[in-house]
């Protein structure tokens, strides 16, 4: 697969892209394969190594969910198409809180209701329309296919980096 990666991309500080494990793993699997389905967000991963990705223990259950990641290129790193799963049940959630040291939650309005079966269980996910754009566009940015409201800062740094973001507010003249 040819590598065409935009260099206006490499000139802004995304933070996590290159600096941290997040996602190193998956980046290196659809570098090699293009693309991958991956079960099981949020658990720690078989080697005892913490999950890529830190996911609510209140959503979905983390032994029913899944994503689908490609290789973005533009970017040349994961790239998040979809995010899917059954959402969580009692059990579930009280496992999936204990885990991550957040049982003080159980006594807040929605996480009282899955915990007393109030609420009936669901299933979601789908693709992400900003993401698919994003994808089929190449454009390097969300801000670039979607609205956003980013700090003056992170606008700086893209517009010396040459990416147009929609614009998040009007200007007055």
């Amino acid at each position: 697969m040819a590598q065409r990666l935009d260099p206006r991309v490499s000139r802004i500080d995304y933070g996590w892209t290159s600096q941290c494990v997040f996602g190193r793993r998956e980046t290196n699997a659809v570098r090699e394969w293009g693309a991958i389905f991956i079960i099981g967000m949020g658990w720690p991963l078989k080697d005892g190594s913490p999950p890529e990705e830190v996911r609510s223990p209140s959503y979905d259950d983390w032994t029913l969910n899944g994503d689908i990641i490609v290789r973005h290129p533009v970017t040349g790193y994961r790239h998040e198409l979809s995010s899917m799963g059954i959402r969580v049940d009692a059990a579930a959630m009280r496992k999936q809180l204990a885990h991550r040291g957040f049982d003080a939650l159980a006594t807040r309005p929605y996480h009282k209701a899955v915990l007393e079966n109030r609420l009936p269980l669901s299933i979601g996910g789908g693709i992400g329309i900003a993401r698919l754009h994003m994808l089929l566009l190449q454009t390097g940015h969300i801000g670039e296919v979607h609205v956003g409201v980013w700090h003056e800062a992170h606008h700086d740094q893209a517009k010396k980096a040459g990416i147009d973001l929609i614009p998040d507010r009007l200007l007055l003249a």
